[in-house]
């Protein structure tokens, strides 16, 4: 019961601080089932080994200036104190706007029963963010919140999160740019102001067959603002070195958001596979193509991780690691 009240109070603080939010900005990954550091600071140190990832993304393939995205994260486990400690880089483009980030992420792993676990996740960090004015084309000539060059700025960032899991299932809970509510970002008018967004994950492995296995996957997004966006994914894994999935994303039209038409029916279909190259390293690769919104129907989207989960020096795991 005590440990029920602490999880409802650190989810009611992490909602509250969510209420004044202005717009979604933040990288999208279709594989966040492969990689959930990305998105939730708690899950440092769940493999329980040494794991290195990287990630690519180039979202829109033939738009213009369209979102690119490019991450490396490494974590590890403490097993003495239940911590998990790690990092990660990020750098993100989208048109004239450029953003650098780099940080370092603490996961303490509260142990439940033989399989169970409970961890809290912080993320802290620092983020640079660039404007390259010559790269836009305003519509009146001299515009004076335009920047004639380059335009930056470098503020502390602060991510939080909450990590439920067993040897079967995981629900995750984070959010993102905690301290937009602190920092002062007048920096114009053309310049975009991070504001805080909260991830809503989980997912359940069922053993079909001796060779087959599925798993389900859902996440949520919202910045409490523009549309929330909800994936809901399917994969089936043959001999746990094989995965076969696919998902459907879709805008959620929250009531009380003044939301463009376009935007309101945004929606996407996507493709995944992930193969066990060898012991230790796997390759993911996700497709995405949009069916509705924005008027890109006739672009795609891909998704490339690649990662290393060394082998450990002893045998510590109670259950395996799917997720």
């Amino acid at each position: 019961m005590k440990l029920f009240k602490v999880i409802t109070l650190l989810t009611g603080c992490l909602l509250l601080a969510l209420s004044d939010s202005f717009g979604q900005q933040v990288p999208q990954y279709s594989q966040y089932i492969f990689n959930p550091v990305f998105i939730n600071p708690a899950y440092a140190g769940y493999k329980q080994q040494l794991y290195l990832q990287s990630y690519y993304r180039k979202q829109w393939t033939g738009v213009t200036g369209s979102p690119e995205t490019f991450a490396v994260a490494g974590d590890t486990y403490l097993e003495e104190s239940q911590l998990g400690v790690g990092g990660q880089f990020l750098t993100d483009k989208l048109g004239a706007q450029r953003t650098v980030a780099a940080y370092g992420n603490l996961a303490y792993h509260l142990r439940l029963s033989d399989t169970k676990f409970l961890s809290f996740g912080v993320g802290a960090g620092v983020v640079n963010s660039q404007l390259d004015g010559s790269m836009l084309n305003p519509d009146i000539a001299d515009d004076p919140s335009i920047p004639a060059s380059r335009e930056r700025m470098t503020y502390p960032d602060l991510k939080i999160g909450l990590f439920f899991y067993d040897e079967k299932y995981y629900i995750g809970l984070a959010s993102d740019q905690m301290l937009s509510s602190v920092v002062d970002f007048d920096r114009g008018d053309v310049m975009v102001t991070p504001t805080p967004h909260v991830y809503l994950t989980g997912g359940y492995h069922f053993d079909l067959n001796y060779n087959f296995s599925l798993v389900p996957s859902i996440m949520y997004m919202d910045d409490f603002k523009a549309p929330a966006r909800m994936d809901v994914n399917a994969a089936l894994i043959l001999n746990d070195m094989f995965w076969l999935g696919g998902g459907y994303r879709f805008g959620i039209d929250m009531p009380g958001r003044d939301i463009e038409p376009g935007l309101k029916k945004s929606t996407a279909v996507l493709g995944m596979v992930q193969v066990q190259l060898r012991e230790g390293l796997r390759f993911g690769y996700a497709y995405d193509h949009t069916i509705s919104g924005f008027s890109v129907g006739a672009f795609t989207t891909h998704d490339i991780s690649i990662a290393y989960l060394f082998p450990p020096k002893r045998v510590r795991l109670v259950s395996p690691r799917f997720f």
